[in-house]
């Protein structure tokens, strides 16, 4: 695993694959910075900045010269670490070109691409689904994109489900956070799963060894005893059906004692939110949807950002360790984005955001 050894530093690399081929030397070396960004929620995204060797001629190296290299929809694969082990962080599809132009300093390019969720988000689809599982949607979604599915059944059928005038992507977010689950591609491969907070962490930061800054939060702020569904269905004998998700209903304490609906009822007394507002067609869905809102807002309790040295490793929907900052910060952590930044001068730092549902 391309991670950094301050005992036996190596320097930092990059390669960028497009089209299957490795970027040659020539505009390699005029690679001055690579961007990965990796988030649960939002398109991940790559850029690199490429600067011409010559002031004035009459092609610019790499708007002009390579303009077939940087085509939009062009495949890239970004991949980084130290010496010759590098690792893939992104693969995804060239959207945007964004030159630089200024009268003291060579023209720049940078390259601009998203992971293949962007083609979630090309036009607007009406439409409606019958008698089908969330999970079942998303893959129908997906292979319609050219996406292969990877999908963990949602279990609860749902009656009909309308996409109004939505994003592919808008709409698959908008089941997701109903069930508490995500929506994120890897290459070609789209995954519709559930957040992954109750995994065990895949290693441990501390400011003795990777872990260079890290910020904190704690807010009791939004944080509630209980979550009620309820809701009405004429067609039912009993048509009116309602479900509390409360303390214990947690996936996972992520290695904490009292989670945020503990620590906040204990201080505060009960908070309760009632959700009452959304079509549900079933107690099951009901359910579902309380405890995914109830967990939701737990994942809140603790919420932080921080730098390390490099690591390829250190991606959003994983879980890690954070250590050595006190016995209430310190535990589990859950890594909704990350930011992973190569630098020509010679740094590598992966940049994160982290979420906590417990002490």
């Amino acid at each position: 695993m391309p991670i950094s050894d301050p005992t036996n530093p190596l320097v930092p690399n990059f390669k960028i694959v497009i089209n299957g081929s490795t970027l040659s030397v020539d505009p390699e070396t005029h690679v001055t910075s690579v961007t990965v960004d990796d988030d649960t929620e939002l398109l991940s995204m790559f850029a690199f900045e490429l600067v011409n060797s010559e002031w004035h001629t009459k092609e610019l190296q790499w708007i002009d010269e390579q303009q077939q290299l940087f085509t939009i929809g062009n495949a890239v694969e970004v991949k980084l670490g130290y010496g010759d082990n590098l690792e893939t962080i992104i693969a995804g599809e060239i959207t945007g070109l964004e030159p630089e132009f200024n009268f003291n300093r060579l023209p720049r390019l940078t390259v601009r691409g998203y992971d293949r969720r962007h083609r979630l988000q090309r036009g607007r689809n009406t439409r409606t689904f019958v008698q089908q599982k969330d999970s079942d949607i998303a893959e129908q979604i997906a292979r319609a994109v050219g996406l292969t599915p990877k999908t963990e059944d949602s279990r609860v059928i749902q009656p009909y489900v309308l996409q109004a005038n939505q994003t592919d992507m808008d709409f698959l977010q908008e089941r997701a956070r109903r069930i508490h689950y995500e929506v994120v591609v890897e290459d070609k491969t789209l995954y519709f799963r559930p957040v992954g907070n109750i995994d065990s962490p895949i290693f441990t930061l501390s400011l003795e060894d990777d872990l260079l800054e890290f910020y904190p939060r704690l807010s009791s702020m939004g944080q509630v005893s209980e979550v009620t569904v309820c809701s009405w269905n004429p067609k039912a004998e009993a048509n009116k059906f309602e479900w509390r998700a409360t303390k214990g209903d947690e996936v996972s304490k992520m290695g904490g004692k009292d989670s945020g609906a503990t620590l906040s009822e204990n201080a505060f007394g009960t908070a309760l939110e009632t959700i009452s507002d959304r079509p549900v067609m079933t107690l099951a869905e009901a359910e579902q949807m309380a405890r995914a809102r109830f967990n939701q807002v737990a994942l809140s309790l603790i919420t932080g950002e921080g730098v390390c040295r490099g690591r390829t490793d250190l991606r959003s929907g994983k879980v890690i360790g954070i250590e050595g900052i006190g016995k209430q910060f310190s535990g589990q952590y859950y890594v909704a984005a990350t930011s992973h930044r190569y630098r020509s001068s010679g740094s590598y730092t992966t940049h994160f955001s982290v979420q906590r549902n417990a002490l």
